[in-house]
């Protein structure tokens, strides 16, 4: 008897059994077409340059970023021993869930948009986080009066007794590099700015002229790397 295949379609994936599976993964943003991996535990699809995997016996989802030169459309997910291979239009990737070894991926647990910091300094950094949404943004700044993506970032991890670099540049050539998964307080950099990652594809920032330090998600910032000074 030939195996039945799970269908999917632009917001969810039907499963052999008739369960469904969302496929969209922040507000009113259909999941969109790609490959799907049923195993006997997970439902693994991907969407543009993401992987996504579902727990069956949990529901729990996380998504696999292409991370610090990692990219390419995902086109096929592959069932390989312990790990899951996938090939993109541009490489090869394996992604083994008993480890943080994602090759070129960074693993963010998903879930509600009320974040629960981990407990202690954590929850300090994030209380303060809250302090400071609305900041207007200021060249140079490090103050509520005003301040800029480092210097938001740095107030943010001196409230833990971090000292970290000044500008962006430098951040971003410090810490202990994340290769697995992010965790709260991790500091994600771009060219030329920096974030500090809230949880569950959140982060907080000063984003540029002209805007306040708010709330903003993780999803298709280009060229992404993470330290870790926590």
């Amino acid at each position: 008897m030939k195996r039945q295949e799970a269908q999917r379609n632009a917001r969810e994936i039907v499963l052999p059994e008739g369960r469904r599976v969302s496929t969209i993964y922040k507000s009113d943003f259909p999941g969109g077409q790609g490959p799907v991996l049923l195993t006997p535990r997970s439902v693994w699809w991907g969407t543009r340059d993401m992987v996504f995997r579902a727990d069956l016996a949990t529901s729990k989802r996380e998504v696999y970023l292409p991370w610090a030169g990692g990219k390419g459309a995902v086109q096929a997910l592959e069932l390989d021993g312990d790990s899951v291979r996938v090939r993109t239009d541009a490489r090869e990737a394996k992604i083994r869930t008993d480890s943080e070894a994602f090759e070129g991926y960074v693993r963010l647990r998903l879930g509600e948009e009320q974040l629960v910091p981990p407990p202690g300094v954590c929850q300090k950094i994030a209380k303060t986080v809250e302090e400071w949404l609305g900041v207007p943004y200021l060249y140079g700044g490090n103050t509520k009066v005003g301040c800029d993506c480092s210097g938001f970032v740095g107030a943010m991890l001196r409230v833990a007794g971090k000292s970290i670099p000044r500008t962006s540049s430098a951040i971003a050539q410090s810490g202990k590099p994340v290769l697995g998964e992010l965790r709260f307080g991790d500091v994600v950099c771009t060219p030329g700015h920096v974030a500090l990652y809230l949880g569950n594809g959140w982060q907080a920032e000063a984003p540029q002229t002209g805007d306040v330090v708010k709330r903003t998600t993780v999803w298709h910032r280009a060229n992404a790397a993470a330290q870790r000074f926590l």
